[in-house]
């Protein structure tokens, strides 16, 4: 038996419409979304409305387009339809990401999603229910070559009481190899990120997907984590007020029930690292140099007050919820990394003064994160990947000028007025190939679908890695 429920009688968009799922969670209990709820977070082209910018800065829903899903378990069936939530904040793309939320049955083993009498089965998952404190999310990887970012991040985290995540598109071979070792040993997981070119080929370069790891990531850690901070790879928060990242985060958050996010500024540095096994965590952190200028600040989310957002904040927050701009701290964004030739990096703690502050926590457990590092790089199949590490950086200053023009300029404007025509993303970005450098780039399959009224809805299934696609963007 199949059973009806309908949140909307509305009619949808008069034009097809192309949606790619690029996430599906299947909660059997969550306390923000409720029991047996199915989150959905979809790129879908719903087309170009400059006009109407203005209106989304206040949460307009900007049309009636309605989502149906099917749910089943060994019983029974309902087909429930809903609205969209726009993730997205600007109108410069065809396709926009956006989030859809539904109650389905107890025990759900099939997720179908219906359009006009049709049915299109798509994967789901079960979100993580594992206890976390801090779970730090890293933007997508494309074309990296920062391996002593990664490593910086990744013993920091751990030094402060956070699980890194890290969301992977392409990477150097040798570094890509460095993350796989490290996540055999220490608290790092990666993630499979979708390309661009998984959705359909006519609209993938003006598709906005580069935020779409930010609702896909709380999805999957919303119930098991009491924070998601939403960071890049070169971005650095190292507690002042605590001994750890989640007891700064609780003191901050103390008697604000109404706050759903923290916004941290990031303030600029440029660090100078060194050649393999000269790396040390003490020299990069001691080499920092403050450019005096900040950054567009991220976030940090309590994840059962916000189901999603855009990278840097969300389009609108439930009622009665609300932002807190944090002023006693803030992140280290090493905005630009000197390579230095050198084997060797003479480390002290004399000339570290990350923020000017005597008591700074990082000087207390300095040793330790240092130490960690040493005992790792002196694995075995570690110390083997050091030597096969870049020595210099081909791609670093192309992918950094080229995402600076065409994506990051553009997701750090705050105004109205400084949107451009641009759909960006990093997909815009193209290089030349290196003939001697290889890279390990995130492929799937892709499903063929027929074209079905009014929504035709995509996926990709078989996520996996190869060596075979180059060094590229997307």
């Amino acid at each position: 038996m199949i059973f009806l429920y309908s949140r909307s009688t509305t009619d949808p968009l008069k034009r097809p419409i192309k949606a790619f799922i690029l996430s599906a969670y299947y909660y059997p209990y969550s306390k923000s979304l409720g029991k047996d709820a199915l989150a959905l977070v979809m790129s879908i082209n719903l087309g170009k409305r400059k006009g109407s910018y203005q209106r989304l800065q206040v949460g307009d829903l900007m049309d009636t387009t309605e989502i149906s899903v099917l749910g089943r378990n060994k019983s029974s069936g309902v087909l429930v339809r809903t609205n969209y939530e726009r993730i997205t904040l600007h109108e410069n793309c065809q396709m926009i990401s956006i989030f859809a939320t539904v109650q389905l049955l107890p025990n759900t083993i099939k997720v179908s999603m219906e359009s006009n009498g049709v049915v299109t089965e798509i994967p789901f998952k079960i979100p993580s229910y594992k206890k976390r404190d801090v779970v730090v999310c890293i933007s997508p990887l494309y074309v990296s070559e920062q391996w002593q970012n990664f490593l910086l991040s990744a013993h920091i985290y751990k030094q402060f009481g956070a699980h890194l995540h890290v969301y992977f598109i392409s990477a150097v071979a040798s570094f890509f190899q460095l993350m796989h070792e490290y996540e055999k040993h220490v608290n790092y997981t990666d993630e499979l990120c979708l390309r661009t070119d998984c959705i359909p080929s006519e609209l993938h370069n003006n598709a906005a997907m580069g935020s779409c790891y930010v609702s896909t990531c709380n999805s999957l850690i919303q119930e098991s984590a009491k924070f998601i901070t939403l960071f890049d790879l070169n971005d650095i928060l190292i507690p002042t007020l605590a001994p750890t990242l989640v007891e700064e985060f609780q003191i901050l958050m103390s008697g604000q029930s109404h706050v759903s996010y923290m916004i941290y500024p990031r303030q600029n540095y440029e660090a100078t690292v060194y050649n393999k096994t000269g790396f040390s965590i003490q020299s990069m952190m001691n080499s920092l140099v403050d450019k005096n200028t900040r950054q567009t600040g991220r976030i940090v989310i309590n994840p059962h007050k916000l189901n999603y957002t855009y990278i840097n904040r969300p389009l609108c927050i439930p009622n009665g919820l609300r932002s807190m701009d944090v002023t006693s701290n803030f992140i280290t964004h090493l905005d630009s990394v000197v390579w230095e030739n050198k084997e060797t990096a003479m480390a002290s703690l004399e000339s570290f003064n990350l923020d000017n502050s005597t008591d700074n926590m990082y000087k207390v457990f300095f040793g330790d994160i240092e130490e960690d590092l040493k005992r790792m790089l002196k694995k075995q199949q570690i110390a083997e990947i050091l030597g096969t590490l870049p020595n210099f950086y081909y791609f670093y200053d192309l992918v950094n000028k080229c995402f600076e023009e065409k994506y990051y300029r553009f997701i750090n404007q705050d105004t109205i007025n400084s949107v451009k025509n641009d759909c960006p993303g990093p997909q815009m970005c193209g290089f030349y190939q290196h003939p001697r450098i290889e890279c390990v780039h995130v492929n799937a399959t892709h499903i063929f679908m027929e074209p079905i009224e009014p929504i035709t809805y995509y996926y990709a299934t078989e996520h996996h890695y190869t060596a075979d696609i180059g060094c590229y963007a997307q």
